[in-house]
């Protein structure tokens, strides 16, 4: 039988990938292995010229330990710069992967009639204990720093009937949280009308209604795409996490506009006020950048008071990283390095602080956690709301319980003290 390593850079969508990869070679009767490969896979990431640096290295690093493998560099970068670095065998797109491993071994692949009949391959293969499945790919939206659009192409949404079936074989396999992943998640079905009649509301509603479902939660989606449809939907059904991951990006119009993003101020303000009144818990996270082209002091004040003024539950801070192919890379007045560790400094301390707040008004509440990690006799779990919490093992099951293995992922109430 032949040997395979995967290795991933970026985003939640690139993970997915990989584990989807990983669940062919798998159904073919290829065996993952830790020691030397005879197929090695690194699923690249192109998202900001350091991303493409670490690709590059990660492409050596399977070499050194894989000499005599197939060596394939998959993903973004490949997709951008159309190259094959001097230690990659073969380049290819995610989305063609499965008919390169064809070609290089001949391997046959084995599916039940039902995952072929709705076009699936089965699960991802994943070691966390929530399952994160990609129903969306693509984003047409051109952000002036992002080349996103261009490792990703064109919006792509999945068959409904073949996320209804992958998550329901993840719920038989004991996973009880599906977070929806996608680049361009707010705007599922909105390319592929043909086939998929629902939007994002409408394939929750479906999803919701799964048997044995614990609960469901929304990755990252753009404010634009927070519709009254989706704050009524979430405020009313359980299964739904309150949680929202809204890019922010800047809290300056001078700077949102250089951007290219699709919204004001003013806009993010009122659609989070909306969110809140219907939902006064949830816990809403952004992306922030600090130290994009023309950034001034002024600016980034603006920012920090705007999320002062938003009260974020947290933030995911990232330095401005120029990506040549990019419009932004060759806008004028780019920031010092050194300016921009120190605002992202500053937010990321500001970030624990929100973090720290947000957390103080579940003292003493009931919470339900899934259960991810287990330390000697305690319990790190993830609650609806984003943020993890620490137990005592005994405070939730019965001393009996000695396979720790079957708790991982099992949804659990507990009273926060």
């Amino acid at each position: 039988m032949k040997t395979y390593k995967i290795y991933t850079l970026g985003c939640k969508v690139n993970q997915y990938d990989s584990g989807s990869l990983a669940a062919e070679l798998d159904s073919a009767g290829f065996v993952i292995t830790k020691n030397k490969a005879d197929l090695a896979v690194v699923n690249s990431c192109a998202v900001t010229k350091t991303a493409i640096i670490k690709s590059g290295r990660m492409v050596k690093l399977a070499r050194k330990e894989n000499p005599k493998a197939k060596i394939v560099l998959a993903g973004c970068w490949p997709r951008v710069y159309k190259i094959k670095p001097d230690n990659a065998d073969y380049v290819i797109g995610s989305n063609k992967i499965g008919e390169l491993i064809n070609k290089i071994f001949d391997y046959k692949l084995r599916i039940t009639d039902k995952m072929a009949k709705a076009g699936s391959t089965g699960l991802a293969a994943t070691d966390r204990a929530r399952y994160f499945i990609k129903i969306q790919d693509g984003c047409e939206q051109y952000c002036s720093y992002c080349i996103v659009p261009y490792t990703r192409g064109k919006l792509k949404s999945r068959r409904e009937e073949e996320i209804i079936c992958e998550i329901e074989q993840a719920v038989k396999a004991g996973y009880s949280e599906i977070v929806l992943s996608g680049i361009h998640l707010g705007l599922y079905g909105q390319d592929n009308k043909k086939h998929n009649k629902n939007n994002l509301v409408g394939l929750l509603k479906k999803i919701i209604k799964i048997n044995g479902l614990g609960r469901v939660r929304l990755s990252s989606i753009e404010i634009t795409e927070v519709s009254d449809g989706l704050i009524k939907l979430m405020a009313k059904e359980k299964k739904i996490c309150q949680h929202l991951y809204i890019p922010l990006q800047s809290g300056s119009d001078k700077i949102l506009k250089l951007m290219n993003r699709p919204y004001t101020k003013k806009y993010f303000l009122d659609k989070i006020k909306k969110i809140r009144r219907a939902m006064p818990d949830i816990a809403i996270t952004a992306d922030v950048i600090v130290g994009f082209p023309g950034e001034t002091k002024k600016d980034f004040k603006e920012t920090k008071k705007f999320i002062k003024q938003i009260k974020f539950s947290r933030l995911h801070i990232f330095p401005f990283s120029a990506h040549e192919k990019t419009a932004a890379a060759k806008f004028p007045a780019q920031v010092d390095e050194k300016i921009k560790t120190h605002r992202a400094k500053i937010l990321r301390e500001l970030s624990v602080k929100l973090m720290s707040d947000y957390k103080k008004k579940f003292k003493g509440r009931e919470l339900e956690i899934v259960i991810e990690q287990i330390k000697q006799n305690n319990i790190i779990g993830k609650t609806e709301y984003y943020f993890n919490v620490e137990v005592e093992k005994r405070r939730i099951v019965s001393s009996k319980i000695n396979e720790n293995k079957k708790l991982i992922g099992k949804i659990f109430r507990i009273k926060n003290n």
